[in-house]
């Protein structure tokens, strides 16, 4: 099989002091959960990346065509429709769908157009007991089922049985919505691989969206995902975070599955870089986690007092989960991973949900409808509702455009704002480059461990591309 090879790379670089991950996990005082135990053993071997591929239209329309109408995507998330009739657009490139609520608990996905002349019938989140055409009128039941024509004697051929909106698969997991537009698709479950087990005790479906964003970016989609599927520019683009998340002591997993993968990135928090220089000590590290998390989710607490000769991790987690339970009113037994550390789960193709308290976010990536030197980027603050309190509504989507302040505009993300901005100030850069570079090499070059993620998932476009 490929990618299953005899020589295992080194999985990160630590010392004694600052260990890589996996070491913190085995000492984690919170004890070990089945996901910290889990290991991909997946190994990719796809190091170079023929740059064509985030700017070349044919790329971009063989993308469409054989893996965003093929694969299992996140569309929105089941409290965005909390009623019945309520319903959203979901586009990716030029494709369009919508998700309607039909029921109490029950979903249904359309495509987004009339099948009278065409016309997109959910351009922006609404809400009605039917849906209506915009230009002429025609109506259905937001189960899809045809309601009434005007003029109908004008139309003779179509009729309550072959008149209904088309649909296309959906699935739901953890509170979010999934379709597919291949009717011959392998079940989301299958998709999801290991997800759901290791984000039980997580429960995304117990939580609400408290803020949100989306915005336009200058890059292809594959470029701006791939900003987050490695720690390696940490030490470069968010100098800030070196004295306290440990980038080159992450870890990275991968999960195939029948037509992808779910991979992880792994990065401890409230422990100094290998990067970071000799001042830098894990009790300065857990205090700098202590104050971002005061100042971004919880500005009543008090600020841990930290004992250097005891377990660092082990006394800043248990201060975590304290303030978490006087905040929400609800117990906490995660372990301190979970409530410290920075982990990523990405479903293939454009999915990612972090797997933490300290920055429970969800990403959704997709292309621009007809540029793919352009994306969207959305993100999610997936947030705990509080014990015995109604769940909050579902914010809605900040649009964030070109040139604008994710820090300045979505003010609820704090201090992680200016990190996005970081982020996204890189991303034009990234794409003039690719589109710049020599035509003799013109080619990324990517790393044996910290970028295999990226390795794995170009594995999969050349493949399901190739197809």
């Amino acid at each position: 099989m490929s990618g299953m090879v005899n020589k295992q790379p080194q999985r990160g670089y630590g010392s004694a002091e600052r260990p890589v991950i996996g070491v913190l996990w085995e000492r984690d005082a919170g004890g070990q959960n089945q996901a910290m135990t889990a290991k991909g053993t997946y190994e990719p071997s796809h190091k170079s990346v023929d740059l064509k591929r985030y700017y070349d239209p044919a790329v971009f329309s063989d993308e469409v065509e054989k893996i965003w109408r093929k694969q299992w995507l996140y569309a929105c998330r089941e409290e965005d429709i909390p009623q019945i009739g309520d319903r959203v657009p979901f586009h990716v490139g030029p494709l369009s769908f919508f998700i309607v609520r039909t029921a109490e608990d029950e979903f249904k996905a359309f495509y987004n157009a009339c099948p009278h002349r065409g016309t997109m019938l959910c351009a922006k989140p609404e809400s009605g007991a039917t849906i209506r055409c915009p230009y002429h009128a025609w109506e259905w039941n937001v189960d899809g089922k045809l309601k009434r024509i005007p003029s109908h004697w004008d139309f003779p051929e179509v009729t309550r049985v072959n008149g209904g909106l088309p649909e296309v698969k959906l699935d739901r997991w953890g509170g979010f919505v999934f379709i597919n537009a291949d009717p011959e698709s392998g079940p989301l479950e299958e998709a999801l691989g290991v997800m759901p087990e290791h984000l039980r005790q997580f429960a995304p479906e117990t939580r609400y969206t408290k803020a949100r964003y989306r915005k336009l970016v200058q890059a292809n989609w594959k470029i701006t995902q791939e900003a987050f599927q490695e720690a390696y520019h940490l030490y470069a683009t968010h100098p800030e975070g070196v004295p306290f998340n440990g980038d080159s002591q992450s870890q990275y997993d991968i999960w195939p599955t029948r037509n992808g993968a779910i991979g992880r990135e792994a990065v401890p928090s409230a422990v100094p870089s290998m990067h970071a220089g000799p001042e830098a000590t894990p009790l300065q590290a857990a205090h700098v986690f202590a104050q971002v998390m005061k100042s971004w989710h919880y500005p009543e607490a008090d600020l841990p007092e930290l004992d250097s000769a005891k377990d660092i991790r082990a006394q800043i987690g248990a201060w975590h989960r304290k303030v978490y339970e006087q905040t929400y009113g609800r117990p906490n037994h995660a372990p301190d991973a979970v409530m410290l550390d920075s982990v990523l789960y990405f479903m293939f193709p454009h999915f990612c949900i972090w797997f933490s308290e300290a920055v429970p976010f969800v990403y959704q990536f997709t292309p621009h409808s007809t540029d793919p030197g352009l994306c969207y980027f959305e993100v999610r603050l997936l947030m705990p509702c509080t014990e015995g309190e109604p769940r909050p509504p579902s914010s809605p989507a900040v649009e964030v455009g070109i040139g604008e302040s994710i820090f300045e505009k979505v003010p609820a993300f704090g201090f992680l704002g200016m990190i996005f901005d970081q982020d996204m100030n890189n991303m034009p850069l990234v794409q003039r480059g690719a589109q710049a570079a020599d035509p003799q090499q013109a080619i990324a070059r990517l790393g044996t461990y910290q970028e295999s993620l990226i390795q794995h998932w170009h594995e999969l476009f050349d493949r399901l591309l190739s197809a």
